[in-house]
């Protein structure tokens, strides 16, 4: 019995240190000011869950996964390649004229990554709609700011604008 209170004692004053150490360190983000910048994403792979490939229309509870590339936006066309995206999204309404989804992104950047998070209301087609930061790593560690995420084409090219605003 004596060794499980030593093992306790000593996890505990692990914990302890760990907590320590963590509070020390800076909580701010490696930017100083505000960012913002414009990429380009497109599609690479649909990653279908449950046998959900977009071959009939969604209903609530679907899900599907991609995983896209990033681009310098460079006008009209894009730039050169400096990132990707893996994403989840699940279907939480569907309806005639368009539904509800919680996306989760994960944007791999030069520099450390960004995670995003929200609720997306969309129609059948073009959208345009805007999902916060919730984390991030490297030079993003906790950053705040949000995405707008503007369809290019008619919706189905698989191609985005990705406007970030960052914030410190």
């Amino acid at each position: 019995m004596r060794r499980y209170g030593i093992a306790l004692a000593l996890v505990a004053a692990l914990v302890a240190a760990w907590a320590t150490t963590s509070a020390a360190t800076t909580s701010t983000s490696a930017i100083s000011s505000p960012k913002v910048f414009s990429l380009v994403s497109v599609t690479t792979q649909d990653l279908p869950i449950n046998g959900f490939a977009f071959q009939r229309a969604p209903v609530a509870g679907n899900q599907f996964g991609f995983a896209e590339t990033l681009y310098k936006w460079a006008g009209t066309k894009r730039g050169a390649r400096v990132g990707h995206v893996l994403g989840l999204s699940t279907f939480l309404t569907v309806g005639a004229n368009g539904g509800t989804m919680l996306t989760v992104v994960h944007a791999y950047l030069p520099g450390g990554t960004v995670l995003l998070q929200g609720i997306i209301h969309f129609p059948y087609g073009p959208t345009t709609f805007t999902l916060p930061v919730v984390g991030g790593t490297g030079i993003y560690d906790n950053v705040r700011g949000y995405v707008i995420v503007r369809n290019l084409g008619d919706g189905n090219q698989g191609k985005d604008n990705a406007e970030f605003h960052l914030l410190p």
